[in-house]
């Protein structure tokens, strides 16, 4: 069902059917071991879709700043008369490059965890 769901989204989009089936399914799995499942809560359907969508959009945006010889950098540097503040962007460049996507993926699973809370079962061990 998610993956009926990316395609429908991305019409436009050549996508390859395993990738995108790879994805869908470690996150899954990660979904239920985080939750300790064996069954998938139906009310996580759309937020798999979200997390599919935005992973292939990072992976595509890091595919298209390997092609160009500029990336899009976040604000540096503020200097006004005497006065300047400069920021560090190395932790941005880090992040965003090809080889860290899954970086990114991980803060994204993270930002759902309360979401996730709610269907998590308790473990005793």
């Amino acid at each position: 069902m998610i993956t009926a769901r990316v395609i429908k989204l991305t019409p436009e989009k050549q996508l390859n059917p395993d990738v995108i089936s790879f994805w869908i399914e470690k996150l899954v799995l990660d979904i239920l071991d985080y939750c300790h499942r064996d069954d998938f809560p139906d009310a996580l359907l759309y937020t798999c879709v979200d997390l599919v969508l935005k992973r292939l959009s990072d992976a595509e945006a890091a595919a298209e700043n390997m092609e160009s010889d500029t990336t899009v950098l976040p604000l540096s540097e503020i200097k006004m008369d005497d006065t300047s503040f400069k920021f560090y962007t190395g932790s941005i460049k880090s992040t965003t490059a090809p080889d860290n996507i899954g970086l990114l993926s991980d803060l994204d699973f993270d930002s759902i965890k309360p979401r996730l809370n709610l269907y998590r079962k308790v473990v005793s061990r």
